[in-house]
């Protein structure tokens, strides 16, 4: 009897303690925080003009090997060769930049996004993803 006398009042403690707790917080499940930023150059994209420009120079650098059908292969094979050059000179030229930016959810979960653009962000910042973009908070 002793003991229900001891154990009554403490578990009506804890359930009318636990009737005046407060309700959990709703999580933002687009907020988090930034916890890795690398920067990545790629090359851009060549243009009509790089491949243009290079199947030229191909060409007239193909042109003067060979004779006969060989001068004709020749500079079909130096204006092929000369215009994936000249677009891959040019995307080298044209070169872009990503910014890959690591994100620790509120919700536990980890992403990443990339942007074309610098975000001005750094690590330990608390941001909120909208519409693809990372906004601080």
């Amino acid at each position: 009897m002793k003991l229900k006398q001891l154990l009554l009042p403490a578990i009506l403690a804890v359930t009318v303690s636990g009737a005046y707790a407060q309700p959990k917080k709703a999580v933002c499940a687009e907020c988090g925080t930034v916890t890795a930023i690398k920067v990545v150059e790629k090359d851009g994209e060549g243009s009509a003009t790089g491949v243009i420009a290079g199947g030229v120079a191909g060409a007239l650098l193909g042109n003067q090997v060979g004779s006969g059908s060989g001068k004709a292969i020749a500079t079909v094979a130096g204006a092929a060769g000369g215009a994936y050059a000249g677009k891959a000179i040019e995307g080298k030229m044209n070169k872009v930049k990503e910014w890959h930016i690591s994100v620790k959810y509120d919700t536990g979960k980890i992403g990443s996004v990339v942007l074309k653009e610098d975000p001005h962000l750094r690590k330990g910042d608390k941001v909120k993803r909208e519409n693809g973009h990372l906004n601080r908070i």
